[in-house]
């Protein structure tokens, strides 16, 4: 192995034109693969677990129920007095706007009707049979509204006004909302770009009364999400990039050596962008299209390799200060880190890897990109740039100029002083610092125990936006955003007791007592309404028809239950049909039945999901509760156990990686326990200040404590090999081992550490809440990770080798 590092060093020291020639043919691929990137992949697909029973029911729903299978509620969020007759009337002018868009109402839901404050209350005014198309509400005042809530016959109707209308906590009215229900048809795209285009239409009306009338909507969400995603954050990463440029020019004081890193993580990303997209569905086929979360592997990898750059500027300058030339200089700087690199960047390779084993195909995608990065990462800096500093320098040498070397450690303030004082500690007093390190530990995980999860899809849109205002608006004064809910129920539906079970089920929607405290309406669409609808003749047979059956008068008989399914079907075969599917012999009947529940709040969503399978007196395997919420908790919960379970992988992946390096190279296994143990307690740390900080568990917190593993193994790593070069290779003592370990690589560690923290901490500043923690928290994780480098680890070290030297001095 070590004949290989110094053929390729002495390759990239000797040779850096050929070097840098295949570099450019690299990147030309790279530029290729990119233009194969595919499209961004449905969440949906990307991160719910392979075989889902989630999944297989909305399959099922779309082959026999296709209107009904992507259900979407585009509100209309009214502020202002909805229950005066302009602004009743507003409300339903605005609520018509959205539904008779020209776009829109190709997706529009013919079961529901659209409905407001406005719909309600003509219905009200124009009483029982009356046509409230008819009635002028504008036209209306203040107490004819007013004797037409106070009638009795209008009870229900009022229940349900109550349920469109916002008051504040003196009563008085503050808004409302109104409801278009759309079906997108498996035309998301479309579907989303008419949610758009009919909320410019409703802004643009001239309301009488209301204050204001927008839409809320997943396409608008969606829109400004993405619109606000790309704006902050290329302003993010840009600013992140100064960061670290101000960083590395401190550090270096050199511009060619700051251009020169900056220019190797450019190259890194967009390698590993390329490389996606050759190997996404477009290209070789071997990954899915990219996924939301594969966008954070661009800012992964900024954290990563930026710690490749330095080590291998901070070696480099350690050589040019021995007196060798620039060619000599790079061999050697590059024979010298490729092996603590190399060690680490497949270390960490192998943890994105294990992604592979969990069912989830977005994770596993989400690992090979990363893991391809990682590797992009190593070989731009381990040959591209410094080819590049080799052509510079030879150039200068040339012309006679001799650069000014100057160490990283004594380029930060203070940092030497550091440094040494840590040092010289960790060989006077290492059990100290251990103990005090066992004390933190102990005090950080106790915090962890404490640590929720949850996950609130208001959480992730950008503050400042139309639609997080209305979420909020929504949210405070009715509970939640409204969503239709489809539950689709597999049974025999000729069955007596699946008939009961489904008025069952029914009954308890409808009773605002017994209903999950989610659900927002009674049962919007069902076979029980289907019968409900059905002329009073043909209804009047059908229950005929079940009263005749004189057997067994408490359990209709099989074939009379089909006779009067065949019946009701044959008044509206379609409508029928829309809401039973009839299996073939040797398959389940299907049904569904639909109502409104609120949105937006991960417990309660769980509690909706748990209390509908209450709700069934049949098998519980029957039934199955479908809307957009519950997929995305899914989504959530899926990915948040499957980090979980990584992170396990992971950390037993490095063990493994570690353990055989360690005992194949130096005959000390033990090696790998001391660069792992350290990390572990990283991630003991990081979990206790997520408590502390407030934050729970969730997606990107979880995807927080996987990166942990990945930047502080490169840490130990390097502390722990130069240790051992200076220690077993050059025959130091213990004390010198250790305090050359922290002087040289300890120091780039710091300016390394500090780089990547302050330029994730630009993310702080994200209007996207999520981003915000995955800035503060990788800022804190690459903290952590550097005290436990360069605190922690050494005593460990300087013990572990006092230990063998006591043992070889009793042989």
């Amino acid at each position: 192995m070590s004949r290989f590092f110094h053929a390729y060093g002495n390759f990239v020291g000797g040779r850096p034109r050929t070097a840098l020639a295949l570099v450019l043919a690299i990147t030309a691929v790279a530029v290729f693969g990119f233009t194969l990137t595919a499209d961004l992949a449905d969440d949906q697909d990307a991160f719910l677990p392979d075989g889902s029973e989630l999944v297989a029911a909305m399959d099922k729903l779309a082959e026999s129920f296709p209107e009904s299978a992507q259900l979407e509620a585009v509100q209309v969020v009214l502020r202002g007095d909805v229950l005066s007759p302009r602004g009743a009337a507003d409300s339903m002018e605005a609520t018509e706007a959205a539904a008779s868009h020209p776009e829109l109402s190709r997706y529009r839901y013919a079961s529901r009707p659209p409905t407001s404050p406005g719909h309600v209350l003509s219905a009200m005014v124009a009483g029982s049979g009356g046509d409230p198309d008819r009635v002028d509400l504008a036209a209306l005042s203040q107490s004819d509204i007013d004797a037409a809530m106070a009638d009795d016959d209008n009870a229900g109707l009022v229940s349900v006004l109550n349920e469109l209308v916002a008051f504040d906590d003196n009563g008085a009215v503050v808004g409302g909302i109104g409801v278009v229900t759309v079906n997108a048809g498996g035309d998301l795209e479309g579907l989303a770009e008419a949610q758009i285009a009919a909320d410019d239409a409703v802004q643009a009306l001239a309301l009488g009364e209301l204050d204001s009338a927008r839409t809320l909507s997943l396409g608008k969400i969606d829109k400004e999400s993405s619109d606000s995603s790309r704006s902050s954050l290329g302003l993010l990463m840009a600013l992140a990039f100064a960061v670290i440029a101000v960083l590395l020019v401190l550090f270096y004081r050199q511009v060619s050596d700051v251009l020169l890193s900056l220019g190797g993580l450019i190259l890194t990303i967009v390698w590993a962008l390329g490389f996606q997209g050759l190997l996404g569905p477009d290209g070789l086929g071997a990954i899915g299209a990219p996924s939301v979360l594969g966008q954070m592997v661009p800012v992964m990898l900024i954290g990563l390799c930026v710690d490749y750059g330095i080590q291998g500027t901070s070696r480099y300058r350690e050589v040019r200060a021995e007196g060798a030339e620039a060619s000599e200089a790079i061999s050697r700087s590059v024979t010298a880190i490729m092996l603590p690199l190399g060690l680490a960047g497949v270390t960490t390779i192998v943890s994105f890897l294990t992604n592979l084993f969990g069912e989830i195909s977005g994770l596993a995608d989400f690992g090979v990109v990363a893991g391809v990065g990682v590797a992009c990462g190593l070989f731009v800096f381990l040959t591209g740039v410094p080819a590049v500093r080799a052509l510079l320098d030879r150039r200068s040498q040339a012309r006679g100029k001799q650069p000014v070397v100057r160490s990283i450690d004594q380029a930060i303030p203070g940092a030497g002083r550091l440094v040494g004082a840590i040092g010289s500690t960790t060989v006077r007093k290492p059990a100290a610092i251990l103990v005090l390190a066992g004390v933190v530990t102990v005090f950080f995980g106790v915090m962890a125990a404490r640590l929720g999860t949850s996950f609130n899809s208001t959480d992730f849109l950008p503050d400042g936006t139309e639609s997080k205002e209305d979420v909020v608006f929504v949210t405070d004064q009715f509970g939640g955003n409204t969503e239709p809910v489809t539950v689709l129920v597999e049974a025999e539906i000729s069955n007596d007791r699946t008939i009961r079970n489904l008025l069952d089920f029914a009954s308890a929607i409808e009773n605002p007592l017994q209903r999950p405290e989610a659900v927002s309406s009674g049962v919007t669409s069902s076979l029980g309404t289907y019968f409900e609808g059905l002329p009073a003749s043909l209804r009047a047979q059908a229950e005929s028809e079940i009263a005749l059956n004189r057997e067994n008068p408490l359990v209709v008989d099989q074939a009379v239950i089909d006779r009067v399914l065949e019946l009701v079907r044959s008044h509206d075969p379609a409508g029928f049909d829309s809401l039973v599917a009839l299996g073939a012999d040797g398959t389940e009947d299907r049904t569904i039945l639909q109502f409104n529940a609120l949105t937006g709040d991960a417990e309660r969503t769980r509690d909706l999901f748990a209390q509908v399978d209450g709700l069934w007196f049949g098998d519980d395997d029957a039934i199955t509760p479908i809307a957009g919420e519950i997929t995305s908790l899914e989504v959530s919960d899926s990915l948040t156990d499957s980090q979980a379970t990584s992170i396990a992988l992971t950390i037993m992946a490095a063990l493994v990686v570690l353990v055989l390096f360690f005992w194949f190279t130096e005959f000390r296994p033990m090696l790998a326990i001391l660069s792992v143990l350290p990390i572990l307690l990283v991630l003991v740390w990081v979990l206790g200040t997520m408590t502390l900080l407030g934050f729970d568990y969730n997606v990107v917190t979880a995807l927080i404590t996987a990166l942990s593993i990945g930047i502080g193994v490169d840490y130990t790593i390097h502390i722990t090999h130069r240790f051992i070069e200076e220690r077993e290779h050059r025959g130091q003592s213990i004390a010198q081992a250790i305090n050359k370990t922290m002087s040289t690589t300890g120091g780039a560690l710091i300016g390394s550490a500090l780089t990547t923290a302050l330029g994730f901490a630009v993310l702080i500043f994200s209007p996207i809440p999520p981003m915000g923690q995955f800035g503060l928290l990788t800022a804190i994780t690459v903290s952590y990770s550097l005290i436990a480098a360069v605190v922690v680890l050494p005593p460990m070290l300087v013990t572990w080798a006092a230990y063998h030297h006591w043992r070889q001095s009793q042989s």
